[in-house]
């Protein structure tokens, strides 16, 4: 059964830090994903910069898999070897790694 539209948050998610490898990362210039409902899926819908598309069956849920979608392309992209990836992920690395910066080790 979906959710009554008065519950549901359409506001965007503002996206500014996440945690890579037990370090936290950080952007003077938040991130600001949209934020959709889809009725018949009962899901919410992020979409936002660095091709993000993502999902989950609560807002809390989608942010949860919002942090882990940035924490992989730390990993596989901001940190690969820039020979190794395709031009597509060469340019997406440079973004990353301009607008996030190391903040300090995560607790």
């Amino acid at each position: 059964m979906a959710t009554p539209a008065s519950d549901i948050d359409l506001s965007p998610m503002i996206f500014t830090e996440f945690v890579s490898d037990g370090k936290r990362y950080r952007t003077e210039e938040p991130l600001v994903f949209k934020v959709s409902y889809i009725e018949e899926d009962e899901v919410y819908l992020l979409e936002g910069e660095y091709h993000t598309i993502l999902w989950g069956k609560t807002r809390e849920e989608a942010w949860d898999v919002l942090i882990d979608d940035f924490d992989w392309k730390w990993r596989r992209i901001a940190e690969a070897d820039p020979e190794e990836l395709a031009p597509f992920y060469a340019d997406m690395r440079v973004g990353l790694r301009q607008r996030f910066s190391l903040a300090s080790r995560a607790p």
